[in-house]
């Protein structure tokens, strides 16, 4: 005669995961000297939202390089060295300052459509 054994019953966790896009609606590149952002938003509003778009784009650098950033004597924000450029909803250039831990300070309104003179403009702006 066989014995079977009765087991309770398998239990399973469900894990509910909401996802929402973010209202942060951008493209950026770099190209090793200047980091520029463009907004997308329609209502012109990334410059409000500054300080979460450039902790997002230091992450996504840090993650893309996988260079460490610590030193010696501290530890070097992924952005450090960057001039950056962000074209508002207008169109118009900003240089971007940021501070050494890559908080951003203010920007500089380059008041340029074009996209070449600027990038020599941000390099020329004392940030």
């Amino acid at each position: 005669m066989e014995t079977f054994t009765i087991e309770p019953p398998m239990t399973s966790s469900l894990t509910l995961l909401t996802v929402t896009p973010s209202a942060l609606q951008y493209n950026w590149g770099i190209d090793g000297l200047v980091l520029w952002i463009e907004d997308l938003s329609s209502d012109n509003s990334l410059l409000a939202r500054m300080p979460d778009l450039l902790q997002r784009i230091g992450f996504a650098i840090e993650l893309q390089t996988g260079w460490d950033h610590r030193y010696d004597s501290g530890t070097l924000h992924p952005l450090y060295g960057y001039r950056i450029l962000l074209r508002d909803g207008t169109g118009l250039w900003h240089a971007i300052r940021v501070d050494e831990a890559g908080r951003f300070v203010h920007t500089v309104p380059l008041e340029e459509l074009d996209y070449e003179i600027a990038y020599d403009m941000v390099m020329w702006v004392d940030l």
